[in-house]
């Protein structure tokens, strides 16, 4: 009798080296990974569900896997942590914000509806459990510092300013990118949309009208896909400022680069990922499932997250895991009180250096708008399309 496999799907962003020897090692069953970029995973999750048995990509996806049935429901009364868990951080603040917010979608209905509380006609079950989230922003060199000066206001128009002609790197997901850019283009003054996370047709349009003239100009310098390409985009000699998530810009700084990861005055950009679970997955393999989800609650994945600038939706485990040190920087916003590695033992926080934003309170506190499906994103995707490809 052949040997089950739990095949997990996903993106670089948790489907790590670390995080994927590390499961093998701790379950202790058959697990292949396969790591996709965030717009080819979130279409084989919907469009081929008997591919995989775990689909662990982000919230904002959630709306379409569900209406797809790619999806089943979670049982969280098999969730051993399931009390402790707290999506997007324990700041009420945090839930505020355009665009996707995590929790309207996460529990399901006796309709078989999504919503952001659970029905007291029965047992509490989701649509996707809750794992890491992050407040991301942009980062830029120690040239665009001096060119703002000393007394400078970090601001997403900075993206746009003509100074960084040909030098400013962009994320190829619209999901997370085309918010990015709405608000980029507000605080220029160019875009007078009053929810960047849910353009109208005529909003998107008036956005995309001012970004293809600055694409076919070359003021961006390249759309990537993953954060090994981001990375490789701003380790360029020409590269000034690009949009970056936490881990990426920590690898550039275990790698010596100089970079100053951006506090905005806009805002930054929440994101919050899970793992669900294949509607065609039954028996062994479901069993298997669960053990992978509890996994993920448990110390050891929160800390290689941590050491990535993630948070978990389960902290009390990580006091265990991670040094004193590592608790300060990554949760505290403390000055790092000596040299602090990153996953792969690379030093990425050097002593008295300060994490961007400040403390896992005041990060949160900053989310002013989530990675967003649109409802307008049938449209959206088409301009988009257009944008990249011009």
């Amino acid at each position: 009798m052949t040997e089950p496999i739990l095949r997990v799907i996903g993106t670089s962003t948790t489907l790590t080296p670390e995080i994927c020897r590390r499961a093998r090692t701790d379950l202790g069953f058959s697990i292949s990974f396969e790591a996709l970029d965030g717009v080819d995973c979130l279409r084989r999750g919907v469009m081929a569900p008997e591919s995989y048995d775990i689909y662990d990509q982000w919230f904002h996806s959630v709306d379409l896997l569900w209406t797809a049935g790619s999806i089943r429901p979670i049982d969280t009364a098999l969730i051993r942590r399931w009390s402790q868990v707290v999506p997007a951080g324990s700041v009420e603040v945090a839930w505020r914000g355009s665009g996707s917010r995590p929790g309207n979608v996460l529990y399901v209905q006796p309709d078989g509806t999504l919503a952001g509380a659970a029905s007291e006609s029965c047992p509490p079950q989701i649509s996707m459990l809750p794992t890491v989230y992050n407040a991301d922003s942009f980062a830029y060199t120690s040239e665009v510092a001096r060119h703002y000066g000393e007394n400078r206001q970090e601001s997403w128009a900075w993206l746009l300013d003509s100074a960084w002609h040909g030098r400013c790197l962009l994320s190829a997901d619209p999901a997370g990118s085309a918010v990015e850019l709405a608000i980029a283009a507000r605080a220029a003054g160019v875009l007078s949309a009053a929810d960047p996370g849910n353009l109208s047709i005529e909003e998107i349009d008036e956005l995309f009208a001012f970004l293809m003239s600055h694409r076919r100009t070359g003021h961006f310098g390249r759309c990537w896909n993953t954060m090994e390409e981001s990375v490789r985009g701003m380790s360029s000699s020409t590269a000034a400022i690009g949009s970056l998530w936490s881990p990426g810009y920590y690898l550039l700084r275990a790698e010596g680069k100089d970079l100053i990861y951006a506090n905005p005055v806009e805002g930054a950009r929440g994101w919050h990922s899970g793992n669900c679970i294949s509607s065609t997955v039954e028996g062994e393999v479901l069993e298997m499932a669960y053990a992978y989800l509890n996994w993920w609650l448990d110390g050891e994945p929160g800390a290689i997250m941590a050491r990535r600038g993630y948070y978990t939706s389960v902290a009390g485990p990580l006091r265990d895991t991670l040094s004193s040190a590592e608790w300060a920087y990554w949760y505290a916003g403390e000055p790092a009180e000596e040299d602090l590695p990153g996953p792969d033992g690379r030093i990425v926080a050097q002593q008295g250096e300060q994490r961007a934003g400040g403390s896992y309170r005041d990060r949160m506190e900053r989310i002013a708008f989530w990675s967003t499906i649109m409802p307008e994103n049938n449209y959206l995707i088409r301009r988009w399309r257009e944008f990249i490809i011009s």
